[in-house]
């Protein structure tokens, strides 16, 4: 349980810096990071997902999002991946057992040109979406104005939608 603790936590960091380098086209120095200290380039390369039922997961990701399928590097038959941006990937990955209740803070976050037509879209869906708080059908407003709202695929992994600064600031 601890090892799933830790996977979580990795998968928190992991996941915020998702939030603002996902589903946007970046040059090559907004992509990465050069730590003086230890001279490493860092950048986004892929989140990872285990799921109960593949085609469900990958079903709901292509519809929702629109997401386009690219070539499985590992060729195995229960991985799927796709695009995010122009350089990010979600892996999708069935697995036989899921043993997890992941909280809201440990979230995939992306950003639309267009919110109110992505709201409205998964409204049609009759997708359940709340606030940071929780309030249904309701979304947040930070502080910086980025707007968001929040849901959960198949498998109970939280996803937030915001209008990020990439697109409106």
């Amino acid at each position: 349980m601890m090892t799933n603790k830790l996977f979580i936590n990795a998968v928190a960091i992991v996941v915020t810096a998702l939030c603002f380098y996902s589903c946007t086209e970046k040059t090559s120095t907004e992509t990465t990071n050069s730590d003086s200290a230890s001279g490493f380039q860092v950048a986004i390369d892929h989140y990872a997902i285990n799921v109960a039922d593949l085609d469900e997961s990958v079903a709901f990701y292509q519809e929702v999002f629109g997401l386009k399928e690219i070539k499985d590097g590992t060729e195995e038959p229960h991985i799927r991946w796709f695009r995010l941006g122009t350089s990010q990937e979600l892996h999708i990955i069935e697995v036989d057992s899921i043993d997890k209740k992941i909280p809201k803070g440990v979230h995939i976050a992306l950003a639309v040109g267009d919110f109110d037509r992505f709201r409205e879209s998964i409204e049609k869906r009759n997708l359940n979406y709340y606030d940071w708080p929780g309030s249904a059908s309701q979304i947040s407003t930070r502080p910086d104005k980025v707007r968001q709202l929040y849901f959960q695929d198949p498998d109970g992994y939280w996803v937030e939608v915001n209008d990020g600064k990439q697109f409106n600031h």
